[in-house]
């Protein structure tokens, strides 16, 4: 599964992406002061496996695998968090990958995919 073509961009420090202000909390529908932080691709690899792991062992998998839509930890690639227990992740349930954020109430989208979401970051006030 490979990361979409502006994801690269950013990981090449070709872009930035906003990490505070009312954009990230209106994309998210959380409240202001979060922090926007984007995993660099060895985070990624790695919190991705952790998340393979749990899953797969019944005592660990985590909880939060399930609520809302939910996510495959086959087919989803942790991209980044809004902090402790709030991940963003990429849904390669859908071509493109959608992005989904858990929010309190369960994994939601909050974009269609990596670009939409990075049109509504970036979008002028």
């Amino acid at each position: 599964m490979e990361a979409p073509e502006r994801l690269r961009r950013i990981w090449a420090g070709e872009l930035a992406v906003p990490a505070y202000g009312p954009r990230v909390a209106e994309v998210f529908d959380e409240p202001a002061g979060y922090r926007f932080d984007l995993f660099g691709p060895e985070e990624v690899a790695e919190d991705t496996a952790a998340l393979k792991r749990e899953a797969a062992d019944p005592e660990l998998r985590p909880l939060w695998i399930e609520p809302g839509i939910g996510v495959d930890p086959e087919r989803v690639r942790l991209i980044g968090s809004l902090g402790a227990d709030l991940p963003i992740a990429l849904d390669f349930r859908t071509s493109p990958p959608r992005v989904l954020f858990l929010a309190a109430d369960g994994w939601r989208v909050v974009a269609e995919d990596f670009d939409a979401l990075w049109e509504r970051l970036t979008a002028a006030q």
